[in-house]
């Protein structure tokens, strides 16, 4: 299914499939950077489900469901962080950093295991400060509108 989704220039970054009695749901989530199309959701829909049928798959019924990840979805991986450079973020830390446990600011970069954080030390968002973050001291992160 990954290359069918990569086919489109966009990446799978969830996969669920839940049953509740005779409902089955297969939930794709896809995403890039700059966000996820509905029509862009509703092209990889018919491919995924043009493959799945074909396959065979899944021997039962089941819905599929192919959606962006939404606003409110944590940043956890360095892809994620990676289709989020240039997005404002909160940042909760698992160890403090100049003092602080919590930031935000604009991811610059990510390289290896790194986050290149663009800190806003005031409200107004004048004072900026490039910090380097292991991604691995980050205990959340999510985007701010």
């Amino acid at each position: 299914m990954q290359p069918l989704v990569e086919e489109e220039g966009l990446e799978m970054v969830e996969l669920q499939f839940s049953t509740a009695g005779a409902a089955s749901v297969l939930r794709v989530f896809v995403d890039r950077r700059g966000g996820v199309t509905l029509g862009q959701c509703a092209s990889i829909s018919r491919k995924l489900g043009d493959f799945l049928d074909t396959e065979d798959l899944i021997p039962t019924r089941y819905t599929l469901e192919v959606s962006s990840p939404g606003l409110d979805r944590p940043l956890t991986t360095a892809a994620d962080f990676k289709r989020k450079i240039g997005e404002k973020v909160r940042l909760v830390l698992t160890e403090s950093t100049n003092g602080k446990t919590e930031m935000v600011g604009k991811i610059e970069n990510v390289q290896d295991k790194d986050l290149f954080f663009l800190e806003s030390s005031d409200k107004a968002g004048s004072q900026e400060q490039t910090r380097v973050i292991p991604l691995d001291r980050v205990a959340r992160a999510k985007i701010i509108l």
